[in-house]
């Protein structure tokens, strides 16, 4: 006799999509661990986060991979994000279209830039870390 499977909450369906993606493309298996962490941050943030900016970064990250890759998996990264979508309850207009363009994202960095090293840097030196950042989770 079969057993019944449960089914799968969001984020163990995004799991297995993952996982699946990685044994196709190892190459890119990196990224998709930088991907699930933010992944874990979103669940451990959605006290903190109510707006979801860390799952619009994912969603849209997912819909514009840094990598090249074949069809099927695209389609696989695709699904993932529209997974992770429907679990936030977002619609279609709350998703950037690159990971950081929604707004006040720039601000949110600087703040937190600020109160780790407002004691040790200026605000021009601030602004600089800031942009730094800013353009590497651009990409």
């Amino acid at each position: 006799m079969a057993e019944t499977r449960r089914p799968r909450s969001p984020t163990q369906e995004l799991i297995a999509r993952v996982l699946r993606i990685v044994r196709a493309a190892p190459d890119a298996a990196s990224e998709m661990l930088e991907l699930m962490f933010l992944v874990s941050q979103i669940e451990a943030l959605t006290t903190v986060d109510r707006e979801y900016r860390d799952a619009r970064r994912v969603i849209s990250r997912l819909r514009h991979p840094l990598w090249e890759m074949g069809p099927a998996d695209r389609e696989q990264l695709l699904a993932a994000a529209e997974v992770i979508r429907k679990a936030c309850n977002l619609k279609e207009k709350d998703i950037p279209v690159t990971p950081i363009a929604d707004l006040g994202e720039r601000e949110r960095i600087e703040r937190h830039l600020v109160a780790a090293l407002g004691q040790d840097f200026d605000a021009a030196q601030i602004a600089r870390v800031t942009g730094a950042v800013a353009a590497a989770l651009q990409h």
